[in-house]
């Protein structure tokens, strides 16, 4: 699975996803993190990609975030990629709040009737 958290440094989560300078994505297999590379947007890719802003992103599977406005979070959400939002700033605690389970929609939730 590949998670693409929006950022301008590389160590804190963007405020805005559509303000963000690049992704940081991860590549996440049996819970660990095998990957990370950092995607920078770059306006002749956006320009000239069918998925414009998503192109940096348009293989990941989950995206992490702050803040997304309604019209891009209907157009990620309409790429089949999963939503995650937190209130953490710091990418290494978020995305290990995210692999403890702690972030995930029905986290911590008994399933047993």
């Amino acid at each position: 699975m590949k998670m693409a958290i929006p950022t301008n440094d590389g160590l804190t989560i963007s405020s805005d996803f559509g303000q963000a300078r690049g992704f940081l994505v991860l590549t996440i297999e049996l819970g660990e993190i095998i990957q990370e590379e950092m995607r920078w947007n770059k306006l002749s890719d956006i320009l000239c990609s069918p998925d414009g802003l998503l192109y940096p992103i348009t293989d990941c599977q989950v995206v992490m975030v702050n803040n997304i406005k309604s019209g891009l979070e209907k157009l990620v959400s309409g790429q089949k990629t999963e939503i995650v939002h937190t209130r953490e700033s710091i990418i290494t605690n978020a995305y290990i709040q995210y692999l403890n389970n702690t972030l995930r929609k029905g986290a911590n939730t008994c399933c047993c009737p």
